[in-house]
């Protein structure tokens, strides 16, 4: 009997992962990339010695073979005209999150919103390492699903960061316990507007009934308004930092606890928390919530707030230098993500800021500029529309480089104040990857 054949669309890390899954199952994988670059070059050599076809620089060679499934990369539209030419085929469409699940064991907790996902997966994967069971951080966070898949095992227990577009094309894909942060704009040209957007971020719990959770944001109106839909048995749970709820997670004072309908109850002190701002007390709240859900101890959910320290590119202090502090939040890609970064700030900020514009513009930060920003250094493709936006609120100027952006903030910035990268804006202007910008500004600080 011949094996099944698969198309896998895209050769970034889930469509690699996917290929991988695939091939190991015994599958006749094909894979196609609308790129040709000496990286997916050498991509395809390593694939084509496992057993796989791939082709590059587009898809239409790639359409003429035969196939049962077709697998679709996250950021790849369902609407694109070689994803539809499959579906006219009668050819399954799922993306890699869907087929990672289908091989995958355990109880699940998956993470969506608009901002805070990275950071409540990860702390999430902390809290499940603290138990001593077989656990897994993945999904849009690092290692794909289908990386992770068959490894996993009864017992294991992972945290699954999942993006508007992986959402878009699940099928069976279940957690135990979905939770949904904050929903602002985001991904409006992608998704066909913000309705659709909203529409992707509730598929989450498409799948869930009875026994599971879905734990939401009682402070962002978009996330309140979208759980009234649950109505497929799932238990709702809240948290807040704003309100002390009848059950759900909040904060009173000093403390942050977890309030189930049944009496069960989980307490740990505020001092435990190391990553600064108010909205990761909401993301701390968001995890405990979580992951007590799925029963984790209280012993285990304290232990990994107490040892986790945030994120990479996420408010991530680099040095202290002449009296000033450097700090990189480079993952700050639209302007409420800004907005919390600037609201986490004790001290006078010099902020640089700028890069590909997400839409929407930025006079709703006018505000907190006003009161935060001392100066403000702006680069990249939408630097002017950021200086007419928040004209008048403080002194401005403009950089060439990064590398100008930096030395320009230190030269404006004295002591007691804050050099903050929050760039309000996507990456892809000057650099690869918001991991790639934060890495540039993290080396240029270390050699000032």
């Amino acid at each position: 009997m011949a094996p099944e054949r698969a198309h896998v669309f895209g050769l970034g890390a889930s469509g690699r992962a996917a290929a991988k899954l695939l091939l190991k199952q015994g599958w006749a994988v094909i894979i196609s990339d609308d790129q040709d670059t000496p990286e997916l070059r050498e991509t395809r050599r390593e694939l084509t010695v496992l057993g796989a076809k791939v082709f590059l620089g587009g898809h239409d060679e790639a359409l003429r073979e035969q196939v049962d499934l077709a697998v679709v990369s996250p950021g790849i539209a369902p609407s694109l005209r070689c994803i539809t030419s499959r579906r006219l085929e009668g050819v399954e469409v799922v993306g890699e999150l869907e087929l990672g699940f289908w091989f995958t064991r355990g109880l699940a907790a998956a993470v969506t919103g608009t901002n805070g996902k990275s950071t409540v997966t990860a702390l999430l994967g902390a809290i499940f390492k603290a138990t001593g069971q077989r656990c897994f951080t993945c999904g849009n966070i690092g290692l794909a699903l289908s990386d992770v898949a068959l490894q996993t095992d009864g017992g294991s227990l992972l945290a699954i960061e999942v993006s508007s577009f992986q959402l878009v094309t699940i099928r069976i894909f279940r957690p135990r316990v979905s939770v949904l942060l904050n929903v602002t704009p985001d991904h409006l040209n992608w998704h066909g507007g913000f309705g659709e957007y909203k529409k992707a971020k509730s598929l989450i719990w498409k799948n869930q009934g009875k026994g599971d959770f879905v734990v939401y944001d009682y402070d962002n109106p978009v996330a309140r308004e979208l759980v009234k839909s649950v109505n497929n048995g799932a238990l709702t749970m809240p948290f807040s930092i704003v309100e002390e709820l009848p059950a759900g997670g909040f904060a009173r004072e000093d403390r942050i606890i977890v309030r189930c309908r049944d009496g069960k109850r989980f307490e740990a002190p505020r001092a435990l928390i190391h990553i600064p701002g108010r909205h990761n007390l909401s993301n701390v709240l968001a995890a405990a919530t979580a992951a007590f859900c799925l029963s984790v101890s209280p012993e285990a959910i304290r232990r990994g707030i107490d040892g986790f320290q945030g994120l990479p590119h996420r408010l991530e202090f680099i040095r202290e230098l002449d009296g000033v502090e450097y700090r990189n939040d480079s993952k700050a890609t639209n302007v409420d993500s800004g907005r919390c970064a600037l609201e986490a700030m004790n001290r006078p900020v010099v902020l640089i800021a700028g890069g590909r514009s997400k839409g929407g513009g930025f006079r709703d930060l006018r505000a907190l500029v006003r009161e935060k920003v001392q100066h403000l250094v702006l680069l990249g493709e939408c630097a002017n529309e950021i200086a007419q936006d928040l004209e008048g609120l403080t002194t401005v100027e403009f950089a060439d480089t990064l590398a100008d952006a930096v030395q320009k903030a230190r030269q404006a910035a004295v002591p007691g104040d804050v050099v903050l990268l929050s760039p309000l804006a996507a990456s892809f202007d000057m650099f690869r990857n918001f991991e790639d910008r934060g890495d540039q500004f993290r080396q240029l600080v270390m050699g000032l």
